[in-house]
């Protein structure tokens, strides 16, 4: 095994100086003093830091790229997000790069290099995590590094974000559910440790409570949203004999997959069971039953998101206020009536 390669951090530290100021010392040379920039460019030389070269001969104008990281280019999700914000940024005389993480540290190292070194004016994140490299040193985590647009709201810092109402979309799910004369519910989840799903969760759940419905928090099913995912927990849910009548799942794709899971075991949807899933892909209408969802405007929030980016990068008035989006309800016939009363889950 290799040394581990020096990070900024490191440069930081060696150059005594915080991360932003390596930070401003890459990507705004001239906005730092020549004697802090010699420290930092020196640090970088004796470190091996692989950006020192770059960062003697970076540009002195400000670069008309927006890098754009997603955590999974594969996902069918991003398709009309990257095209929300391609059709913006070619409107203001942008180009974009596209990156794919795979939420690997070493990967989004690299792209935060980009970054730190001009290649690239701004990034807008749609990822579950922040490169570490941009993440702050000082004691009080404020963020003075390149500019930065989160579209999860990230928790580690106080970003510039345009992000989906979550809480509303679960809320929608279960007065849509409830409004249906459903008591017995559960939530087929992604890890609430990631902030959208986290919200939706608690939306929903907050909805079920004001309509004094127990929301059986204990039977809820989480795990990485997948299709497969959603044939396990059909799976789970058949094998307990203990069904409830309604499932709020946190995204379409795992849903998709619960739907194959009922249909292989002979549960009948929505007769025996309703579903509601969350993005309204575009496979949501066409599936059968089609899948009643929650409806995420994917490509406006694409454009919306290059449009904040921009609006940063040229000192706009009130650019860094955060927007939320609002999602929509969409009903198919995946959700129906319960076929009787319902009084919770059996003893």
């Amino acid at each position: 095994m290799g040394a581990k390669r020096p990070t900024v951090k490191d440069v930081a530290r060696e150059a005594g100086v915080s991360i932003a100021t390596v930070s401003r010392a890459m990507s705004k040379p001239n906005d730092v003093k020549s004697q802090t920039r010699d420290l930092v460019l020196d640090a970088m030389k004796r470190l091996g830091y692989r950006a020192n070269q770059a960062a003697a001969e970076l540009r002195r104008g400000s670069s008309k790229t927006l890098l754009v990281l997603v955590s999974d280019i594969t996902n069918a999700f991003f398709a009309s997000f990257f095209k929300g914000i391609e059709e913006e940024a070619r409107l203001n005389g942008y180009v974009v790069l596209i990156g794919d993480t795979s939420e690997d540290t070493e990967t989004e190292r690299a792209y935060a290099d980009m970054l730190l070194m001009n290649q690239a004016g701004g990034m807008i994140l749609n990822t579950l995590s922040i490169p570490e490299d941009l993440l702050p040193s000082d004691d009080d985590g404020a963020y003075s590094g390149p500019p930065l647009v989160s579209c999860g709201g990230h928790r580690e810092l106080d970003l510039p974000t345009v992000r989906t109402g979550d809480e509303a979309g679960g809320r929608l799910a279960a007065e849509h559910l409830i409004g249906l004369g459903h008591t017995n519910i559960i939530q087929v989840c992604g890890s609430l440790n990631v902030p959208p799903f986290e919200r939706r969760y608690l939306g929903f759940r907050d909805a079920l409570q004001k309509a004094q419905i127990d929301p059986q928090d204990e039977r809820r099913i989480f795990g990485d949203l997948s299709i497969e995912f959603g044939q396990q927990a059909a799976k789970t849910l058949v094998a307990s004999g203990n069904m409830p009548t309604a499932v709020f799942v946190h995204n379409d794709e795992t849903a998709t997959g619960l739907l194959h899971g009922f249909a292989r075991a002979g549960v009948r949807v929505p007769e025996d069971i309703s579903v509601i899933g969350y993005d309204d892909m575009p496979y949501s209408a066409v599936f059968n039953p089609g899948l009643s969802t929650i409806r995420l405007p994917r490509r406006e929030w694409g454009q919306l998101a290059a449009r904040k980016l921009i609006a940063v990068l040229e000192n706009q008035p009130g650019a860094k206020a955060p927007l939320i989006i609002e999602p929509e309800l969409i009903v198919r016939d995946s959700t129906a009536a319960p076929r009787a009363p319902s009084h919770g889950p059996k003893e």
